[in-house]
C-alpha cells in the first residue's frame, strides 16, 4: 500500500478516534451533568467502541495505529522505516486535534473546564501503568501470531483502563496534545498534557523491554518485511 493511503488511514481514523473520546463526554454533560459516573461508563464504551471498529476498518490499509508510541516503538523494533514512522506520527497528531476541533464545533461549547490543572504523581503514574498495558497488548497480539484478536483485545484493556485508573487512560499522545484544545471531560492543560505525554514515553519504554523479554523477535530468516 503507498504511503500517503496509509498516512490518509491514520489521519481519519485519528481524528474518528478523538471524535468518538470526546464527543462521548460532551454529550454525557450535556445530558447527565450531575452523573460523572456515568459519564466515565460511556466514554469508556464509545472510546473503545470506536477504536475496535476504527481497527477492523483501516487495519488492512495501515495497520491502524491511531497511537504514536506504536508506530515509534516498530521503528525502534525495526519493524517500520523512519520516514514511514514519522509521517504515521504527524497524521495521528494532525487528525486528532482536527477530532478535537470537529467535536467542539458540533456540540457548540461554551466554557472550557480543565481537571486536573496539573497532574499529580499518581496520575502520572497511571498513564505510565495504562499506556505499558496497552502497548503490551498491542505488540503481545502482534508478536503471539494471533494478531486478528488484536482489535477486540485492545478495545477491552482500554475500556477497563479507563475506569480502571485515575487518568481515565490517555494512552496516546496524539490525543493528549489534542485534548489541550478539546473541550468537556477529556479536557487537558498544557502542564498537564506534558506530564502525561513525559509518563507515557515512559510506559511504552517500559512495555517494550517486557514483549522483548516475552515475545522475543522470530529469528531473522522468518521476520516480517520492515515496513516503508
Amino acid at each position: 500500500m503507498v504511503l500517503y493511503r496509509r498516512v490518509a488511514a491514520e489521519g481519519v481514523g485519528t481524528l474518528l478516534l478523538m471524535l468518538a473520546a470526546t464527543g462521548s463526554g460532551l454529550a454525557l454533560r450535556d445530558l447527565q451533568p450531575d452523573s460523572p459516573a456515568l459519564g466515565l461508563l460511556a466514554g469508556a464504551f464509545a472510546t473503545a467502541g470506536a477504536l475496535v471498529g476504527l481497527i477492523l476498518a483501516f487495519g488492512s490499509v495501515s495497520g491502524a495505529h491511531f497511537n504514536p508510541l506504536i508506530s515509534s516503538l516498530q521503528w525502534l523494533a525495526g519493524e517500520r522505516k523512519l520516514d514511514c514512522a514519522l509521517a504515521y506520527v504527524a497524521a495521528q497528531c494532525t487528525g486528532a486535534i482536527l477530532g478535537a476541533f470537529l467535536s467542539n464545533s458540533i456540540f457548540a461549547t461554551g466554557e472550557r473546564l480543565i481537571r486536573p490543572d496539573s497532574a499529580t504523581w499518581a496520575l502520572s503514574g497511571s498513564e505510565s501503568v495504562a499506556t505499558a498495558g496497552l502497548m503490551i497488548v498491542v505488540f503481545g497480539c502482534a508478536r503471539s501470531g494471533q494478531a486478528e484478536t488484536g482489535p477486540f483485545a485492545v478495545g477491552a484493556w482500554l475500556s477497563a483502563a479507563i475506569m480502571a485508573t485515575p487518568s481515565t487512560s490517555y494512552a496516546n499522545p496524539a490525543m493528549t496534545l489534542a485534548a489541550v484544545v478539546a473541550n468537556g471531560p477529556i479536557a487537558l492543560s498544557v502542564a498537564t498534557a506534558i506530564q502525561y505525554l513525559a509518563a507515557q514515553l515512559v510506559g511504552a519504554l517500559v512495555a517494550y523491554l517486557i514483549v522483548t523479554v516475552t515475545h522475543p523477535r522470530k529469528p531473522p530468516n522468518d521476520r516480517a518485511p520492515t515496513i516503508s
